[in-house]
Formats: structure tokens, sequence, C-alpha cells
């Protein structure tokens, strides 16, 4: 059965020209998260994103540790925290 964990990534910090709004950015992190075992969908939802997975295939920290590579261009920039409701 796959969870629907939704994050928040905090990257204005470190690029404030983005605010999380840079398509470049988004795509890169659709490619790496849709191609990752486990993953079943990847999307943006209001001022976050969704991540849909299997968590016998990939854990949260895993997830979280996946954000922390990306954007590739701006290594590290992402501060991902899960929004749990």
């Amino acid at each position: 059965m796959n969870n629907r964990s939704v994050f928040h990534l905090d990257c204005t910090p470190m690029i404030p020209e983005c605010g999380f709004k840079c398509e470049k950015c988004i795509k890169e992190m659709e490619s790496v998260f849709t191609k990752t075992q486990g993953v079943s969908k990847f999307y943006r939802e209001g001022d976050g994103v969704v991540v849909e997975h299997d968590p016998t295939m990939v854990t949260v920290e895993q997830l979280i540790d996946l954000f922390k590579g990306l954007p590739s261009f701006y290594e590290d920039c992402f501060i991902p925290t899960m929004i749990t409701s």
C-alpha cells in the first residue's frame, strides 16, 4: 500500500530568486523521484510537493536524503520538512 508524504522545501534563503517556483527544479525533482524504486507519483501541491511511495521500498528518510541532494545545480540547497496533519 502506498503512503502519501507531503514535504515543504525551503530553498529561498539559499536561492532567493527562486522561491520554489523554478520549473527547472520541479522537472529535476520529478525526474529523480519518478525513477526511484517504490515511488509511484510525484507532484506539486500548494507550496509543497507530494511523493506517493511504498514505505516498504523507500522510506521517508530516504526521500528526505534524495531532496537534500537536489537541485543538482545548487546541491544541498533544499531543506525538506515533512508536513504532518
